[in-house]
C-alpha cells in the first residue's frame, strides 16, 4: 500500500515587509521605529511595536547588529581560579551570573563570558572586547585600587559597570558594598562588648576594598580613643584554609586577639575550624562576626553575628545597569552602594563572660 507523505508547509516567519504590509508604514519608519529612532514619534512607534507582538516577530541579531554596528552581546569577565588573584569564589560567581541573566531576560542582548587568569588577562581580555567590538557592555569584579580596567574603558567611553570601585577619582558605573562601613560596624560592635584586641581577616590591599577595610577597621578604635590592632590585621587569598592558618599563628601571638572580623563566608568557616582545632568556642571565651552573601552563615555551627548582602541582588543590578549603560545613560546617574544587614546571633560581650 502506497503511503502519501503529506508535508506540511512552513509558514515563513514575519519580517519587517510584513510589518510594513499590516501597518501601512515604510520599510524605513518600521526599521527606525524598532530600533527606538527619535525621529519616529511615540504612537508611531507604539503601533508598530502593537503589530509585531501581535504577529510574533523577532528581530533578526544578526542583521540588527549589521545596521546598528551592535553585537547584542553582554560581556562578563569571570576568573576561573580561587587563587592568589581570585574575585569571588565559583558559588558566588554562578549567584552573580544569575542576577544579571535575570536583568537581560526579555532583552535581545545576550550575556557572553570571558574567564580571565588574572588582573593582567582580564586587562588583555577588556581591550580585545572594545577594539574588536566583541560586546557592547562589560561586567567585572575584583577591582584593584588603581585598576588598569576602569581607566582603559573611561577613556575609550566604554559602556561597563564594575562590582567594587577603585581609588580614583573616575566616572564610572558601578554596584558595590559600603565595605568601609561593615568593617566599622562589626569592630564597633566588638568594642563595644570590651574587646580590645580584634584581628581582621582581610583580602591583599591592592584590592580596593581591602583598604576600605582596613579604614572602616581603623576608624572604630580611633573614634573610641583606643589604640588600634594593626599587628592583628592579616592578608590573603581568602579561602578556608588562609582563615584556619591566622586563627593557629594569630593565637600564640604574646597579645592574642579575642575576636575575630572576617572578610567572608570563607575565610569565616576557616576561622571556625581553627578554632574548633584548638579547643575554643565561639561565644564563651571568644567572639567571631562574619560577613556572607550567599547565606552559607546560617549553618554555621556555632551560628555567628553576620553582616548579609545577597549577591544575587547585586548581580541583578549589575545587569540592569548595564543595560541603562549601553543605551547611553550617563554613568553618574548608574551607582548603587549596598549596605549589609546585621544578623545578630551572638551577644559579642567580652565583659559578661569575663565576670
Amino acid at each position: 500500500m502506497a503511503a502519501h507523505m503529506h508535508k506540511t508547509r512552513r509558514t515563513p516567519p514575519p519580517t519587517i515587509k510584513t510589518l510594513a504590509e499590516i501597518t501601512g508604514y515604510s520599510i524605513a519608519t518600521i526599521s527606525k521605529a524598532l530600533r527606538d529612532s527619535p525621529v519616529v514619534s511615540p504612537v508611531t512607534r507604539d503601533l508598530i511595536f502593537k503589530a509585531a507582538r501581535e504577529v510574533g516577530y523577532q528581530a533578526n541579531a544578526r542583521g540588527m547588529a549589521l545596521r546598528t554596528g551592535k553585537s547584542f552581546q553582554a560581556a562578563v569577565l569571570m576568573p576561573v581560579t580561587a587563587a592568589r588573584d581570585y574575585e569571588w569564589d565559583g558559588v558566588e560567581y554562578t549567584q552573580v551570573l544569575s542576577g544579571v541573566s535575570q536583568a537581560l531576560e526579555g532583552t535581545d542582548y545576550r550575556m557572553s563570558v570571558h574567564v580571565i587568569r588574572d588582573a593582567a588577562d582580564g586587562v588583555e581580555t577588556a581591550r580585545r572586547i572594545v577594539e574588536h567590538g566583541l560586546a557592547d557592555g562589560l561586567i567585572f569584579s575584583g577591582i584593584l585600587a588603581d585598576d588598569p580596567r576602569i581607566d582603559l574603558l573611561v577613556d575609550h567611553h566604554f559602556p561597563f559597570v564594575s562590582m567594587g570601585r577603585c581609588r580614583k577619582d573616575l566616572d564610572y558605573a558601578h554596584v558595590d558594598i559600603d565595605n568601609e562601613w561593615a568593617a566599622h560596624a562589626a569592630t564597633a560592635r566588638l568594642i563595644a562588648g570590651g574587646h580590645r584586641r580584634i584581628a581582621l581577616v582581610n583580602p591583599e590591599r591592592r584590592l580596593s576594598y581591602a583598604l576600605d577595610r582596613l579604614d572602616g577597621f581603623a576608624r572604630a578604635f580611633r573614634e573610641t580613643g583606643i589604640i588600634a590592632s594593626m599587628d592583628l590585621v592579616v592578608e590573603g587569598d581568602l579561602s578556608t584554609h588562609f582563615g584556619r592558618q591566622s586563627v593557629i599563628e594569630l593565637l600564640q601571638a604574646a597579645e592574642p586577639p579575642t575576636a575575630f572580623v572576617c572578610i567572608n563566608e570563607s575565610t569565616t568557616l576557616g576561622v571556625l575550624s581553627g578554632l574548633g582545632s584548638l579547643g575554643r568556642q565561639v561565644g564563651v571565651d571568644i567572639d567571631v562576626i562574619a560577613y556572607d552573601d550567599i547565606n552559607v552563615s546560617a549553618y554555621f555551627t556555632p551560628p555567628v553575628t553576620t553582616f548579609y548582602q545577597p549577591i544575587e541582588v547585586l548581580g541583578r543590578t549589575l545587569g540592569q545597569f548595564l543595560l541603562k549603560r549601553m543605551e547611553g545613560e550617563d554613568p553618574k546617574a548608574l551607582r548603587q552602594v549596598f549596605r549589609p544587614t546585621l544578623i545578630e546571633r551572638q551577644p559579642d560581650n567580652l565583659g559578661g563572660r569575663l565576670a
